[in-house]
């Protein structure tokens, strides 16, 4: 069972400058912070321009819905994959992966950043989730969705103040 999604983040900065930040190691360094549990890796897969993200990050299981913690197999590890290539002309495209090692969840969506019809610009993922549980695969799928909204929202928040600095 899968669930598909489409989400939109808009943001009051040009393409370049988006772009510029998404291929940043600085950038994605900085969203890992002091993490303990979390960690980052970047890397430049196709030459300039483009980039590889690697986010690593451990959940307590106790802010897990009982549902949840009622299928993990120990520690809840999320793995996140974001890749960006070149910026030709006014767009890039991209892919976002994710996943767990104790949680059969799967996450696959296509990214596209663009120019805004006003100013600014917009990155839009379209993709799905999948979790291979019988009979509460459907409710976790709709968890992880709630979660996925809640990282783009933290994606666009991120990136506005990023680069507003």
């Amino acid at each position: 069972m899968s669930k598909e999604f489409v989400y939109t983040i808009e943001l009051d900065h040009g393409v370049e400058h988006v772009h510029a930040a998404l291929i940043s190691e600085e950038y994605w360094k900085g969203r890992v912070g002091d993490s303990t549990t979390g960690s980052v890796e970047v890397m430049v897969p196709a030459g300039p321009g483009t980039a590889r993200i690697t986010l690593t990050d451990q959940v307590d299981a106790a802010v897990l819905p009982a549902v949840v913690r009622g299928i993990l197999r120990g520690p809840l590890v999320m793995t996140r994959t974001d890749e960006w290539g070149v910026l030709e002309g006014n767009t890039a495209s991209g892919a976002l992966g994710g996943g767990s090692s104790t949680l059969p969840v799967t996450i696959a969506a296509r990214s596209e950043l663009r120019p805004r019809e006003s100013s600014g610009s917009v990155i839009e993922l379209r993709g799905e989730a999948r979790v291979d549980v019988p009979i509460v695969g459907g409710q976790v799928e709709g968890m992880v969705l709630q979660m996925m909204q809640a990282i783009v929202e933290s994606d666009r928040a991120t990136l506005n103040t990023w680069l507003s600095r």
